[in-house]
């Protein structure tokens, strides 16, 4: 008791402890977004249609050149009759092989992958699915070609330079600046190819039958050096300079069948905007 009569609250022997906040509830972070780009790449790697590019262009670029140095044998092995012995093989002959091989091999798998990727109305439930969603007519072709085109460069690209090094290996060195002016044409080479296949999705929906079109256009384009003045435009010309240019062509001499391939390539990919965005399904 104090002097002036109150009575004093003992005093506590506890520790004072202060006040918690409690701490918000942590917000759980949902799933990534999907966006289109995304789609279009789990499109590609979780379909393993990537494998398919790998045998096409970095697998021939593996095994072409080895054919080239040991053809004969291969042929005798295979008990393959009938074919001449190959004599004066160089260095650009294993280059040829692969550019000859991916010309065949290559051709088919980038068209029929471009093909399905731009099917984009094949199935009328996922069409009207991606119609109801896209804000633009683009957003229903940009995606897949683009992935889809990169892709098959990456592929190329790969296969070019696994060519080149089994080359520098098994035949002696090349001229670096004539195999990177090749790689490059011969790259816009198969940009053109595959383009055209969007060019004949503006006016099909099945896959089969916009792979099939796309073919024959690709077969048939040569036909068009028939009339002089497109001789020396021809784009499928870019397809053999990797092997021209080994062999002493100029890289001066394929200006006029880049400047085609982009105009055709650019016009094949508007279409493809232009007619799948206003398609009906």
């Amino acid at each position: 008791m104090t002097r002036s009569g109150a009575v004093q609250a003992p005093a506590s022997s506890a520790p004072t402890v202060p006040a918690v906040v409690a701490a918000p509830d942590r917000v759980p972070r949902g799933p990534r977004r999907l966006g289109l780009w995304r789609l279009e790449w789990l499109r590609l790697t979780r379909t393993r249609r990537w494998l398919l590019l790998l045998v096409a262009y970095p697998g021939v670029g593996l095994v072409g050149p080895v054919f080239a140095r040991h053809r004969d044998q291969i042929l005798e092995a295979l008990r393959i009759e009938g074919v001449p012995p190959a004599t004066g093989m160089r260095a650009d002959s294993g280059m040829a092989v692969y550019v000859y091989g991916t010309a065949q091999v290559g051709l088919l798998v980038g068209l029929a992958l471009m093909a399905s990727a731009l099917a984009v109305d094949h199935r009328a439930g996922l069409a009207a699915f991606h119609r109801t969603r896209m804000h633009h007519a683009r957003d229903l072709v940009l995606p897949r070609y683009t992935v889809t085109l990169t892709a098959v460069a990456i592929a190329y690209v790969l296969g070019m330079l696994i060519a080149w090094a089994q080359v520098h290996w098994m035949f002696g060195s090349l001229s670096a600046r004539s195999v990177l002016y090749g790689a490059f044409y011969g790259l816009m080479g198969t940009v053109v190819q595959v383009s055209v296949v969007a060019g004949m999705a503006a006016l099909l929906r099945r896959p089969v039958a916009i792979f099939g079109a796309g073919l024959v256009v690709v077969i048939l384009m040569p036909l068009a050096s028939l009339w002089r003045p497109l001789r020396s435009w021809q784009p499928t010309e870019l397809s053999t300079a990797p092997i021209e240019l080994l062999r002493g062509h100029s890289a001066g001499e394929y200006t006029n069948s880049l400047a085609m391939a982009l105009l055709i390539s650019g016009l094949c990919v508007w279409l493809a905007v232009w007619r799948i965005g206003r398609r009906e399904m």
